[in-house]
């Protein structure tokens, strides 16, 4: 029990962890790809050790969203919006992690015990569709989003004050553990697991500071202007 709160202490900045809370909201509109699925709870799933460790995982930063969450300006619950700053000690703690191998393969790891028993080619389609039908529909940005993490509004907040169109799939408001599958499967995709994962013109660019090479980075490079055309 220390040793996955003291895990938890060291990834709480980013919800690098951040697992999606099931609640009543369904599958987006625009996909027609159906997750054939019973209901999913984390101890229904027959692994019981990880079993165990993904309910505890769950539990905790059940507690850490709760207790860290404020209202920011523009009304909107959820973590702290200063963590998402370049120069926070929590954007920098996430740069250090998404820079190196064992820091994906860690929180791939987590994803995947949380995520559980669940059809992965079923998922990643069903994932897959949405950034395709989002972009022939002729919305360039994708983003797979929490609505509680402040790099996911911060990118939706750039977007927004530049006039870009983007469609968001919020992992936390689909329904049952659907959405730490699509996460999961986002980790395999991009090896990233963070969010926002953000797609442009159907390319994985990162999160919002970082990633290859992330939304800020891009937009103050320019490159991001060359994506979009």
């Amino acid at each position: 029990m220390m040793l996955l709160k003291t895990l938890l202490f060291l990834l709480q900045f980013e919800s690098i962890v951040g697992f999606t809370f099931p609640n009543i909201y369904g599958t987006p509109q625009n996909c027609n790809v159906r997750i054939s699925r019973r209901s999913t709870s984390l101890n229904g799933m027959k692994r019981p050790i990880l079993d165990q460790i993904a309910s505890t995982l769950f539990n905790l930063e059940m507690d850490r969203v709760e207790s860290s969450s404020v209202e920011d300006d523009r009304g909107r619950v959820g973590e702290p919006m200063a963590w998402a700053s370049d120069d926070s000690l929590a954007n920098r703690f996430s740069e250090v992690i998404a820079g190196n191998d064992l820091g994906y393969k860690f929180k791939q790891w987590v994803a995947d015990i949380v995520a559980g028993e669940y059809d992965q080619e079923q998922v990643e389609a069903y994932a897959k569709e949405f950034i395709t039908k989002t972009e022939n529909s002729g919305v360039p940005v994708v983003m797979f989003s929490f609505t509680t993490c402040p790099f996911c509004r911060g990118a939706k907040d750039y977007f927004d004050l530049e006039g870009i169109g983007y469609l968001s799939m919020e992992l936390d408001e689909l329904d049952g553990n659907l959405g730490n599958e699509v996460r999961a499967v986002l980790g395999r995709m991009t090896r990233r697991t963070s969010v926002p994962a953000i797609f442009v013109r159907g390319k994985a660019i990162g999160g919002l500071n970082d990633g290859t090479p992330g939304l800020m980075p891009l937009a103050e490079s320019g490159e991001l202007k060359v994506l979009l055309q």
